[in-house]
């Protein structure tokens, strides 16, 4: 069997090189794509995850408070927490670090660009400040330098030592390597938007939280860190290493039972499952677009596989008469599939680490800027990776070889041996494909109506790919359409070979469906993801335009990165405020809290101002246009639409915060439509916000002008009473509006790029399947040339056939394609995230799209035509 394997399989895959290499790109394409992004996916969460276990250290429990961290005045009241381990209070944030001016400092990935450092690039520092007496048991540190001749620290109260300086840091070794700097160097950070200069006393080796973001660490001492941070008299969290001994569990729960009200006790890996379930949508529809590629992947193997059937038809015959069985013959055939599978797997597992890279580097600003903040370097692959890329490379290459080997097997030697060797469609079998079809897009018609599960919108993918395999069954019936029609617009426009290729269609369409339908699936995908996404970009533009409407936006520089976002300093806002052009400012906060299993944005704002300038789009209310009145004068708040959906929430409900002295019940007296983020926003007045979480430095202005003409003016005059705004951004309504577009655009590169790879990989089907037709009437081209066809008519032939397979496929794909886009508008998209969008078609772009889909498939027929002109020196003899 396996001397018979070599001679008619491997034989005939070394002679058809194109073809083989086709489909072993095919397959592996499929493969990178689905590791490629698992790897991305992973790197996020594991990515947050390492950075959450080095600063949590040994802590096994942390205890946590509402909304803003936790006032030091209770630590008294908690000290009974001894009992239970070591406790170390912490201040965790980050600061911008100015290495450089005129680019002459080498970049790195955790770089972050503030425009208005004049000649400076800046990175992102991530700050531990901490009571190292406290602290030393529950992190690790290894001072490595301390400048000169002093030798490296090695207790605590040695490092203690070097932390009494307000105005001292500590950063580490590979950071001060990167950036040429040295113990007693000054080192220029902006805190907010407050620019500051600390001195380095010491250097830290990689060990512990030194190992973050590639050594982007700043270790300060507790006091030094709240003064910085304007947080005096609060701590962020207390971390808590339990004694040898004590049962995690139990402690757990006893001491969630003993804390006051408005503290928490959590362990440490709960934000990263926060994290996970946060992004959990996100990765999920990354998924099932990578899925599109291995999908037309495995048509190419059922392609192939047709192929090799086409071509071996007189050996199939010879061997079913000399006692092969049906059995053995598809055995052979199917050995074939799994050689695509296995060579598919080789190639596709270093491709998949190569692309890794680039879809990480297209999905990390959107996950940095919407989500949260973590390296951006996709994991190393894993053995659970290599088994993952076998079993899904493999056995589905063996399941989409299954129907071709059958026929193979199903091929009787006499008809072979007559001659009657051509593999026909078979008609009772399309009758039943056409039933599969209707029952298929009954089923997809079913499933969008289902609620999500789990929440996320698992029954609105199923119903889009039961639309897909639905349409691919009634290809079939859309090829016999075309070859019944239009064969005197062929004529016009290919002449006698237009003609030959309309009449040749007929004949071939058990062939070419299942490539047309490949390339059509592929085309849909990116014409539902085209229309999602323009339909999506105009509901935001026309979002930020009515619900944008100051005139300047003031910020800091620092991005957010934790639960903390940094603030607005007192001078910053009276010089903003003071400013004569000014009519009005709203001064509001967020913060990132945590509600059921996940996270969402808290925030607070003039809804006085709201009322007289804003543009806040209700989706419903309770209390009709007074709904933002309501919400001055009781304990009530506004929730975004996508924290409507994803918790079922409506107006007229209540919810529960948790807020410094416990938890609160607040009224919903209105939903609003919101598109800046998907995890859910709650809002309440300032005044509400002081009531319950005390008085917050604001996070943000927004600045109403007498004039708004003067935007730009007024800015520059902004900036220069502000000294140059080192540590400030201030947009004015338009360059905010371009600001926001720009971060829609990219987040969406990736979505265009997984589309591209399953395009190309359809292409390459269309070029296999021309070969197949090539193949299979390669007597029928020797009889065209023998009475008198000449050479440029049969490559007119199958250049025809090309531009045809590619025009149906392109009115399938939009059809169907548009099918899908109303599943991931109305369903996949509402579910996924909460956003309302507004279904828009952009006519010109599908236009344009087709256009380039037909001149693309003209050009993948021109080997296959070349490929003609070999074929028709094929013998005339009946074989």
């Amino acid at each position: 069997m396996l001397r018979l394997f070599r001679q008619l399989i491997l034989r005939q895959l070394r002679a058809e090189t194109l073809r083989t290499a086709i489909t072993i790109i095919g397959v592996a394409a499929g493969i990178a794509v689905v590791l490629a992004i698992r790897l991305t996916n992973a790197s996020a969460v594991r990515g947050f995850e390492a950075a959450l276990d080095l600063t949590s250290g040994r802590a096994g429990l942390e205890i946590i408070g509402g909304g803003f961290g936790i006032d030091e005045r209770v630590l008294p009241e908690i000290d009974w927490l001894r009992d239970y381990g070591v406790t170390s209070p912490v201040v965790d944030g980050d600061v911008l670090v100015e290495v450089g001016r005129d680019g002459k400092t080498p970049a790195t990935n955790v770089e972050r660009r503030t425009p208005n450092v004049q000649g400076a690039r800046t990175e992102l520092l991530r700050v531990l400040g901490v009571d190292i007496l406290r602290d030393f048991p529950v992190r690790d540190y290894e001072v490595g330098d301390a400048g000169g001749s002093v030798p490296p620290p090695q207790t605590a109260s040695d490092i203690l030592g070097l932390l009494t300086d307000p105005e001292a840091a500590v950063i580490t070794r590979a950071f001060a390597d990167r950036h040429g700097l040295k113990v007693g160097d000054p080192l220029r950070i902006i805190i907010s938007d407050r620019p500051k200069v600390l001195r380095v006393r010491a250097l830290l080796e990689a060990e512990g939280p030194a190992k973050l973001l590639d050594g982007n660490f700043l270790l300060m001492d507790l006091a030094a860190a709240q003064w910085a941070f304007e947080r005096l008299g609060q701590v962020d969290r207390i971390d808590l290493k339990l004694d040898d001994g004590v049962d995690i569990a139990v402690a757990e729960r006893a001491i969630a039972a003993r804390l006051p009200k408005g503290l928490a006790v959590q362990r440490p890996s709960r934000r990263g499952q926060q994290v996970e379930q946060m992004l959990a949508a996100f990765h999920l529809n990354l998924t099932a677009l990578s899925s599109i590629a291995l999908l037309v992947g495995l048509f190419l193997v059922y392609n192939a596989v047709s192929v090799s059937v086409l071509a071996r038809r007189q050996e199939i015959g010879t061997l079913r008469a000399l006692g092969v069985t049906r059995g053995q013959v598809q055995a052979l055939f199917l050995g074939e599939a799994g050689v695509f599978g296995m060579l598919g797997v080789a190639l596709g597992i270093p491709l998949a680490r190569v692309l890794a890279d680039v879809t990480v580097s297209l999905t990390s600003s959107t996950v940095n800027t919407l989500y949260v903040a973590a390296a951006a370097a996709p994991p190393s692959l894993t053995w659970r990776d290599l088994v993952l890329a076998a079993l899904i490379g493999i056995p589905l290459s063996l399941l989409a070889a299954w129907l071709p080997a059958r026929e193979a097997a199903s091929v009787p030697p006499t008809a072979v041996l007559r001659g009657a060797d051509r593999v026909t469609a078979r008609t009772s079998r399309q009758g039943r494909l056409r039933w599969m079809a209707v029952v298929l897009l009954a089923l997809a018609a079913g499933l969008s109506q289902l609620p999500p599960i789990g929440g996320l919108p698992l029954a609105g993918y199923l119903a889009s790919f039961a639309l897909v395999f639905g349409a691919a069954l009634l290809m079939p019936l859309l090829l016999q359409m075309a070859a019944g029609h239009g064969r005197a617009l062929w004529f016009r426009i290919f002449s006698v070979g237009g003609w030959l290729a309309h009449a040749a269609l007929g004949g071939a369409i058990g062939r070419v469906a299942v490539s047309v339908a490949a390339l059509a699936v592929s085309l849909a995908m990116m014409v539902a993801i085209t229309v999602m996404v323009g339909s999506f970009r105009q509901t935001v533009i026309d979002w930020v335009g009515q619900s944008l409407q100051a005139d300047l936006f003031v910020g800091p520089a620092s991005r957010r990165s934790g639960a903390r976002a940094p603030t607005i300093s007192r001078p910053v806002e009276d010089i903003v405020r003071a400013h004569p052009e000014v009519a009005a400012v709203d001064a509001f906060h967020t913060v990132t809290v945590p509600y059921e299993n996940s996270l969402i944005y808290m925030g607070a704002g003039d809804f006085s101002l709201q009322q007289r300038y804003g543009g806040l789009r209700f989706k419903e209310t309770a209390a009709g246009r007074d709904a933002l009145q309501w919400a001055r004068t009781r304990d009530a708040v506004l929730v975004s639409e996508p924290f409507s959906t994803r918790y079922r929430t409506r107006a007229g409900d209540r919810i529960t915060l948790n807020t410094s002295a416990g938890p609160v019940s607040f009224e919903v007296v209105g939903v609003y439509f919101d598109y800046s983020s998907d995890r859910g926003v709650v809002m309440m007045d300032n005044t509400t916000m002081t009531r319950h979480f005390g008085a917050q430095r604001p996070t943000g202005l927004t600045v109403y002008l007498k004039d708004g003409t003067r935007a730009a003016t007024v800015r520059t005059e902004m900036l220069a009473q502000l000294d140059g705004a080192s540590g400030v951004f201030i947009f004015t309504n338009r360059s905010l509006r371009e600001e926001v577009l720009r971060i829609f655009d990219s987040t969406f590169a990736i979505t265009y790029a997984l589309q591209a790879i399953a395009i190309i990989v359809a292409l390459l089907g269309i070029v296999g399947t021309l070969m197949t037709l090539v193949i299979e009437r390669r007597r029928e081209l020797g009889i065209l040339r023998a009475i008198g066809a000449s050479r440029g008519q049969v490559r007119a032939m199958v250049v025809a056939e090309a531009a045809m397979l590619g025009t149906i496929s392109q009115v399938a794909g939009v059809a169907l394609g548009l099918l899908l886009a109303l599943i991931l508008v109305y369903v996949v998209n509402l579910q996924s995230f909460g956003w309302t969008i507004h279904l828009a078609i952009p006519w010109w772009s599908l236009l344009q799209m087709s256009a380039l889909v037909v001149v693309t498939t003209l050009l993948a027929g021109l080997y296959p035509a070349h490929r003609a002109m070999q074929e028709t020196h094929a013998p005339l003899e009946d074989e």
